[in-house]
């Protein structure tokens, strides 16, 4: 190849790796400042709040510390799984081991039983034995044959039994590495179990202070207010974020969508919020705590943090002015700025927010006014609680 052309591709190709490690760099920053957005936008609400309470402030402490622990314990939950199917594997692997050992050994006692019969120097007695030369000849070739079948079932064993012992080494560090993993999740769950106590405590100081201050029905209209600034910012922020491209638009979408989880509903959209004037502006799944909530479509995560009224929530942006809130969750598992698809786990049912009972809270909004999740959503059209 001329030269020439050799140091056109060579530039093209440090070109095209330059470009792919700007474009990366460009991403970074992007979703960079989007972070700072949303957590500069998340500090005004803050400030807005009239009743910052240090019942308040606690509450966001240990919800957000609840949700980081169940996180460590569903990873570590995973790790465990893993080992133990790492284990299963290798348990499997050794009842092989020792079935081709067996097999070996009982062909190898059939060759030393039968050098044993011939006695010592088996090959000098076969070369003085009274035969004709074309017999002897014929034996001496079985008996190299033999000898070497015999030599091989020896090297072959020695290997199992390498390979049996090398096993064995995994299983220990395996189990050894699964008890570490045990022990630190049983810490994490003691842990968890000491953080929901403290939490108990703090709601119950929290509804103390609003039901001697009479401030029931204020914190809703604030939170609500809170939620709803915090929806008409989103857009502003999103504007000059370059969206992925989706199959399916999400207007299209109505009607056929999966709820985020399999539960009983337990408000529904358009009914009284008493005791003030407010309506509930989407629905509440119960649940059993723990289990996946997962995105109804095709998206990007647009807030991901604790809200006061909502806990920790999650909104992902649709496209087109479409959102689906998911609040009041125990776990996040997904960021601001991550895409997700239909079905994706994005975090875990809890009652964060101060709720007494667990669920999911979930909205749609088509440019901030709230939808019927109920005309969007199929019936029993459940996304897996697993």
């Amino acid at each position: 190849m001329h030269f020439t052309a050799l140091l056109f591709i060579s530039f093209i190709l440090a070109f095209g790796s330059n470009a792919v490690a700007s474009e990366k760099a460009e991403k970074q920053k992007q979703l960079t400042q989007l972070k700072t957005k949303i957590e500069k936008l998340r500090k005004t609400i803050e400030v807005k709040e009239n009743s910052r309470s240090s019942y308040n402030r606690q509450l966001r402490k240990i919800e957000k510390q609840i949700g980081s622990i169940s996180n460590k314990i569903r990873k570590s939950s995973q790790l465990i799984k893993t080992r133990q199917g790492e284990l299963s594997k290798l348990g499997k692997n050794k009842k092989r081991i020792l079935k081709d050992i067996s097999t070996h050994n009982r062909q190898l006692s059939k060759q030393l039983h039968t050098a044993y019969t011939l006695g010592d120097q088996e090959q000098v007695k076969l070369l003085f034995s009274q035969q004709n030369a074309e017999n002897l000849q014929r034996n001496l070739i079985y008996y190299k044959y033999f000898s070497n079948f015999r030599l091989q079932q020896i090297e072959a064993s020695t290997e199992h039994f390498n390979r049996l012992i090398n096993n064995e080494n995994k299983i220990k560090l395996a189990k050894k590495e699964l008890e570490k993993v045990l022990k630190k999740q049983q810490a994490q769950k003691s842990s968890l179990s000491s953080d929901r106590t403290k939490r108990k405590k703090i709601v119950l100081n929290l509804e103390k202070q609003l039901k001697k201050q009479g401030k029931f029905l204020t914190r809703l209209e604030d939170d609500e207010k809170n939620l709803t600034l915090l929806i008409d910012s989103l857009p502003e922020i999103f504007i000059q974020t370059k969206r992925a491209q989706s199959t399916n638009k999400f207007s299209s979408l109505k009607g056929k969508l999966s709820w985020p989880v399999k539960g009983k509903v337990r408000k529904l959209y358009g009914r009284p919020k008493p005791p003030s004037n407010l309506r509930w502006q989407g629905v509440i799944i119960q649940a059993k705590r723990g289990n996946n909530v997962r995105a109804i479509s095709h998206g990007r995560v647009a807030f991901s943090d604790w809200l006061r009224g909502m806990g920790n929530l999650i909104i992902i942006d649709h496209g087109d002015g479409y959102l689906s809130l998911y609040g009041h969750n125990e776990s996040l598992y997904k960021v601001t700025g991550e895409w997700v698809e239909a079905g994706d786990i994005i975090g875990s049912i809890g009652n964060s927010g101060g709720q007494s009972k667990n669920g999911v809270y979930f909205e749609i909004r088509k440019k901030s006014k709230p939808q019927n999740p109920t005309r969007w959503c199929k019936t029993r059209n459940w996304f897996s609680s697993i």
